[in-house]
């Protein structure tokens, strides 16, 4: 059976009766990081390999029998993701880990989500939104792909053994 921590009710009407009248606005855009012309022309070599990948008929006739191709995994200390390809284009499933959280008894929490990337890889301000986002998954692809050069030909092996690309990484 679950039970609260003492104490749980009184600290949350209390909190709420201290943001009643304080409105905050969460920014979901970040500045634009400082990247290089080497790092910026990487990433843009990385997602236009992707999503010259999922254009394939090779890959549209996998996707004619399969509803996904898992293709990518990313692991960090702040986020963990997969990317895959679907019928609607280039998908990720991630899990940000939010830390410790006071009012849950020290839980550690964590978000699960599954987002279509398709506008970081098709519109012409898709790069640019890609760099400002401050969603920890989607830094963390940013992070990678400005990294490393993804071959093409690493994609398509995974893709053939039925396996994923994977990066392990932990930030300075």
């Amino acid at each position: 059976m679950v039970k609260a921590p003492e104490k749980f009710l009184d600290e949350y009407l209390s909190h709420e009766k201290g943001s009643e009248g304080k409105t905050r606005a969460k920014s979901s855009v970040m500045p634009v990081r400082k990247i290089s012309a080497e790092e910026l022309e990487r990433l843009k070599n990385n997602l236009q390999t992707l999503w010259d990948i999922y254009g394939t008929p090779e890959i549209k006739e996998i996707l004619a029998k399969e509803q996904t191709i898992r293709f990518f995994e990313i692991e960090s200390e702040k986020a963990s993701l997969s990317l895959m390809y679907v019928e609607k284009g280039i998908s990720m499933e991630y899990e940000v880990n939010m830390g410790f959280r006071k009012e849950l008894a020290g839980a550690q929490m964590y978000k699960q989500a599954e987002m279509n990337l398709n506008r970081y890889f098709t519109h012409t301000t898709g790069m640019e939104d890609l760099i400002r986002s401050a969603n920890e998954a989607l830094q963390a692809l940013v992070d990678i792909f400005i990294d490393k050069e993804i071959p093409e030909t690493d994609i398509w092996n995974a893709i053939s053994k039925g396996e994923q690309v994977r990066f392990s990484f932990t930030s300075i």
